[in-house]
């Protein structure tokens, strides 16, 4: 029974020493055979690049459009296009984005990444509302007023910083610092040079003229009305002016001289017309504007918003304002002539009708009454509205004690004679 017994047990050994040397030739083999598809694998990966164009992180700029070089891949010396690229770059926001480029070539992937930062580095503008002042010395400062504007955050007006230095009591020359940053720490600062000056010998009073048509008879135009003007002798009410060192106001310095935020030269005259008719756009015979900027002198046109395109008047050197919406009529009111459609409306329809006029022109600086009429009520209408200033008829020259919604004005006629316009301005 013993022998029996030891026979089993070595072929028992046998048997598991042929199953460990079959197990140990297997692992040879698989490793062998991982080696050389390592060793292949490795091989063609190496044979497989990708190249970023350009820099690996590019800077573009908030709202410049960018543009993407790409990669180059290739395979050993052959070019390879199939690339694919994820990733997006939302050129109208700050941040940093991510493009991934991915070539698949022969059972192989490779990929390589770009960064791209997009920066806000332009500066906000500041716009002021009037520019250099003159202040009476004793007089008080008022801000005009200013805004402020950033290319990425849009309006930034309540983040502007004010510094003050004005001593009104003491004539000199100061500023005001207005500064102002983005939230990209771009900053600005600009500044407006106040002038405290003494005060003036006597009262500064100002011409405010007032002119209707303009045409040309030289070339055959005919008006027949007293208010019309003919351009040889607007010409040379202009040449005039000239040459006597009349500074021509724009109604912005006009209503600020009257508001004691500014001072104006002695010579100076504020030059307004009515309507919008003839000659006065270039729909009509285009005298007025040409003439304007060939003196290179302002004026104001007070145009009726419904009855001509108000892109007909565009020019540097000619402020609108509103002449009504519609209420440039001559109207009975319960059988009495009251001169003027306004003055036969009701509150309502006389608020609406601005409104429209204010909506078109988009500022209401001034006001100028239809055929000069008014009354209490539609004076405080149009204070109502907002207008900073009014105008009527009167003939005489305008103080800063003038009332500011019945502003006197001269009208200039087909008979002024240029003594008679000396006069007036004089």
């Amino acid at each position: 029974m013993s022998i029996v017994k030891v026979k089993k047990r070595t072929i028992l050994k046998n048997k598991k020493v042929k199953v460990i040397i079959i197990v140990i030739s297997i692992l040879i083999i698989l490793i062998g055979i991982g080696s050389i598809l390592y060793i292949n694998i490795h091989g063609l990966s190496n044979n497989l690049n990708i190249k970023i164009n350009g820099d690996k992180t590019t800077i573009v700029e908030v709202g410049s459009e960018y543009q993407d070089q790409g990669v180059t891949a290739s395979y050993d010396n052959e070019k390879l296009s199939d690339i694919k690229v994820t990733g997006k770059v939302d050129n109208n926001k700050i941040g940093i984005y991510e493009i991934t480029y991915t070539v698949k070539y022969k059972g192989i992937e490779k990929k390589i990444k770009r960064k791209v930062k997009v920066i806000d580095t332009t500066k906000p503008t500041i716009n002021l509302v009037s520019s250099d002042i003159n202040l009476v010395v004793g007089s008080q400062y008022t801000e005009p007023g200013y805004s402020a504007k950033d290319n990425y955050d849009g309006d930034i007006t309540s983040n502007v910083k004010v510094t003050n230095n004005i001593d009104t009591s003491k004539i000199g020359e100061y500023k005001v610092d207005y500064t102002v940053s983005d939230s990209s720490n771009n900053t600005i600062t600009i500044s407006r040079k106040v002038n405290v000056i003494a005060k003036p010998k006597t009262e500064t009073k100002v011409a405010v003229l007032n002119y209707h048509f303009f045409y040309d008879p030289s070339i055959g135009e005919v008006c027949n009305e007293g208010i019309c003007e003919d351009v040889k002798d607007f010409r040379a009410q202009l040449d005039y002016l000239k040459q006597n060192n009349y500074k021509t106001l724009t109604m912005k310095e006009f209503r600020d001289w009257m508001y004691g935020v500014t001072e104006i030269p002695e010579k100076s005259v504020l030059i307004t017309i009515d309507d919008g008719a003839m000659g006065t756009g270039k729909h009509n015979g285009n005298k007025l504007i040409p003439i304007l900027e060939e003196y290179q002198m302002h004026a104001t046109l007070f145009l009726i918003t419904s009855w001509w395109d108000i892109e007909n008047y565009r020019s540097p050197y000619l402020d609108i304002e509103s002449h009504s919406n519609d209420m440039h009529n001559e109207s009975w009111c319960q059988g009495v002539y009251r001169g003027a459609r306004m003055l036969c409306q009701s509150d309502e329809q006389i608020r609406a009708d601005l409104q429209k006029s204010i909506d078109v022109i988009g500022s209401k600086l001034a006001y100028c009454f239809p055929f000069y009429a008014y009354d209490n009520r539609t004076v405080n209408l149009v204070k109502s509205l907002g207008f900073d200033l009014a105008f009527i008829g009167g003939n005489a020259k305008a103080t800063r004690s003038s009332d500011k919604w019945r502003i006197p004005r001269y009208p200039i006629m087909a008979s002024t004679s240029l003594q008679s316009f000396i006069n007036i301005v004089s």
